[in-house]
């Protein structure tokens, strides 16, 4: 049977505005070496599946500098010290698409990248979407708001436009909730 590693001591590498470096030295319990492993510390995240009314789903267009592309992805980012998953999800959305939801439903969390990182990432439904004012975006980004109805969603993601790993995560997530909301086409089992 599998077993937790035990933890040996652990130092902080680096610590930035959004993010820290550790290394972690912990014993295998099947062979009682010793390992370090390097791992990444930040703040939990939210994604936002809004729908409005008319059942387009609202996303976002930006540049992203890991991948030095421009990707449509949904509203979403870190969460604030003292907020939970809904109460990120209103101010993210407001703050990254100008709109704002008439409910908020979790569907789940999920781990960005368990092998390195240490915090989670969840997602929620925002039904009843309407545009309520002007975009407050951070100063390192700059966001276009753009509207799409399901099947030109899933043609972003078939043509490589939305590949974020952690939106397409948040539309599985989607996929298994019980809501009349889909984005990919169900069939009867």
């Amino acid at each position: 049977m599998l077993e937790p590693w035990p933890e040996l001591s652990r130092r902080t590498l680096t610590k930035l505005s959004s993010f820290e470096v550790v290394e972690a030295r912990r014993r295998s319990p099947r062979t009682q070496g010793e390992h370090g492993f390097f791992l990444v510390g930040c703040r939990d995240w939210v994604n936002v599946v809004p729908f409005t009314d008319a059942g387009k789903v609202v996303l976002v267009r930006q540049y992203r500098h890991g991948s030095d592309s421009f990707t449509l992805e949904l509203p979403g980012g870190a969460i604030d010290p003292g907020e939970g998953y809904l109460e990120a999800a209103r101010r993210e959305l407001r703050e990254e698409s100008g709109y704002a939801a008439r409910e908020l439903v979790l569907l789940g969390d999920v781990n960005p990248n368990p092998s390195i990182m240490m915090n989670r990432c969840g997602t929620v439904l925002a039904r009843g979407c309407q545009r309520v004012g002007d975009l407050d975006q951070d100063p390192g980004e700059d966001l276009e708001v753009v509207e799409l109805t399901t099947a030109e969603l899933r043609t972003a993601i078939r043509a490589g436009e939305t590949d974020h790993a952690l939106v397409l995560a948040a539309l599985v997530y989607l996929e298994l909730h019980d809501g009349p909301e889909t984005i990919f086409e169900r069939t009867a089992p």
